[in-house]
């Protein structure tokens, strides 16, 4: 046993009071001179050995970038707070380094010279080959351009775009009850296409359009007319031509803009809702007088939209108060562009009184009901196919906007109108907008992707608008202000003619899945208790809520729907 080795236990200091050595324990001889270095609870350790510089590894981890003058918003470096006993101390014999310069005086003076030209461009944005850039004086050569692009990158408090916070279209109740809710992901694989069943008749006086207005350019631009036009949007449950559809098989009734709003729900930015009737075996798709689905957005899909409030009074450029304005300059431009004659249809049930309705209106059926094919054939027209369950009629009353005459014989062309406005450039959310009174007819592609990326959502629901009523042509117009301070003047700029199919291809969208959209919305809502509910879309998260609300709700608001309600979305 004498041959073991021994062992000793080493002294050990107990510090009852907290962790680390005890203050009345003095330290060791070895660490006596040694400074402690702090600890600050913001300090991160990532590494146990950090070979690179700490800025340069917090931008390759998560993709940061310094803001202006070097600051860095970011977390903290270990060891930022430590004392500066652990700061490097450059030697005495480096402040008497220099470097030498060996080039000539011609060399140092051209050189001195590119400097300052490098520097008043990239304060005025200018120099180099003109119109290369979309603002400013023109455009930066070589180097000095990707120099320009990083700025405009990188601008201050560029963190906090795109966090837009936007607010409900109509705030819930205590006493609403959560139905159900649906996000737009579990949306994406739906699929399915809506067949005509015939038509319920056609209303009111179509106007001819105007082939004067096809020769209009920034240069031969024509002034916006006031016409003092009215264009009801009377919802579903009110219209008189849907209530007396007596066919068992309708069980659905709403008009084109409360459909094509559903269709294009996934594209959608800024929230709305839809008030659902659940009456015996019928289903009505209302809207609210005044609500959104009566204006149309503005902006609404820009990476900084317009704002909803502001600070200041009577500011010009807030969503709602755009939002009017477009209604506005929509109603008197269709007006305008189709004043070249009319058709009349059967007399307008809307006209009552003093307010007279100048849309033509199409009321249609389509079949939503379910089937599958029972035995293929050659062509699809052979084919036979039986119904799954119950059959499903959608009544739904949509908009003539104008007719295109073809030829003596043909019948004329159907259209659908309406138009994008531009308000100012300058002002916030107008989405890096060009302009189009310098730009649109020498970069009129450029300019209609800039307003497919800023209103893909008002864009959407104009094509399925235009689908839903089988129109032959969508033309968009393009109205500007005549002066960006100014919302009451206004100058037709040009216009663009598309199929409303191919339309909806250009903005990256599916109609069959836009249909499909549809059709699983309305077989929910059919499935629903009788009874009064809302569908809406959230503010700031991509999901459609459901909601079952008391059958008063939103009574009060129809009493006090004004002049600006009742002219209603065009």
């Amino acid at each position: 046993m004498s041959d073991l080795p021994s062992f000793s236990l080493p002294e050990i200091f107990d510090n009852p009071k907290g962790w680390g050595p005890s203050s009345a324990q003095p330290p060791a001889a070895a660490f006596k001179d040694i400074p402690y270095v702090p600890y600050s609870k913001g300090d991160k350790v990532n590494r146990a050995a950090n070979w690179i510089s700490p800025q340069e590894q917090r931008d390759q981890r998560d993709g940061r970038s310094r803001g202006r003058h070097g600051r860095d918003f970011g977390q903290q470096t270990y060891g930022s707070n430590s004392s500066s006993a652990f700061v490097y101390q450059a030697d005495e014999d480096e402040a008497s380094f220099s470097l030498v310069d060996s080039r000539g005086a011609g060399a140092k003076q051209a050189g001195i010279k590119a400097v300052s030209r490098t520097d008043t461009r990239g304060r005025g944005g200018g120099g180099g080959g003109m119109g290369m850039q979309r603002l400013g004086r023109g455009g930066a050569r070589g180097g000095s351009s990707a120099g320009a692009a990083q700025r405009k990158r990188y601008r201050w408090r560029d963190a906090d775009r795109g966090q837009h916070h936007r607010y409900a279209s109509v705030k819930p109740a205590e006493d609403w009850e959560l139905v159900q809710d649906i996000e737009f992901s579990r949306m994406a694989g739906l699929s399915f296409m809506a067949r005509d069943a015939g038509d319920l008749g056609r209303y009111g006086r179509a106007g001819i359009y105007d082939h004067a207005y096809d020769r209009v350019s920034t240069k031969l631009e024509k002034p916006l007319k006031n016409s003092g036009a009215v264009r009801l949007n009377v919802t579903a449950s009110d219209d008189p031509v849907l209530q007396k559809v007596g066919d068992e098989r309708v069980r659905v009734f709403a008009t084109d803009t409360v459909l094509a709003t559903l269709m294009a729900a996934t594209v959608s930015s800024s929230a709305w809702d839809v008030v659902v009737n659940r009456v015996g075996d019928r289903l009505f798709l209302d809207k609210r007088d005044g609500g959104p689905l009566d204006f149309p957005s503005v902006n609404e899909n820009a990476a900084s939209p317009p704002a909803d409030t502001s600070d200041k009074e009577g500011s010009m450029n807030l969503a709602p108060m755009l939002a009017m304005e477009a209604r506005d300059i929509n109603r008197n431009y269709i007006r305008q562009v189709t004043a070249k004659g009319a058709v009349e249809y059967q007399p307008n049930l809307f006209n009552a009184g003093e307010d007279t309705d100048d849309s033509a209106y199409r009321y249609r059926l389509l079949d939503f009901s379910a089937r599958r094919l029972v035995s293929e054939s050659d062509s699809d027209s052979d084919a036979e196919e039986e119904v799954i369950g119950d059959s499903c009629l959608v009544a739904v009353r949509t908009e003539i906007s104008g007719l295109l005459p073809s030829g003596a014989a043909a019948e004329p062309k159907q259209l659908f109108i309406r138009a994008l406005t531009q308000h100012d450039i300058a002002a916030a959310g107008a989405g890096d907008a060009l302009d189009w009174r310098q730009k649109l007819d020498s970069q009129r592609g450029a300019v209609i992707a800039t307003e497919m990326k800023n209103n893909s959502s008002k864009l959407a629901r104009w094509a399925f608008q235009a689908l839903l009523a089988d129109a032959d042509q969508l033309r968009i117009g393009f109205v500007s202000r005549v002066s960006p301070r100014d919302r009451t003047r206004h100058g037709v700029l040009g216009h663009q003619t598309y199929n409303p199919s191919d339309f909806v291809a250009q903005l990256g969208l599916n109609e069959f899945n836009a249909w499909g959209i549809l059709k699983a919305i309305i077989d929910m809502c059919l499935k629903l208790d009788e009874g009064k509910y809302v569908i809406m879309r959230d503010p700031n998260k991509p999901l459609i809520l459901l909601y079952k609300v008391p059958p008063s709700t939103f009574d009060d608001d129809d009493d006090k729907t004004d002049a600006m309600s009742v002219a209603g979305e065009v």
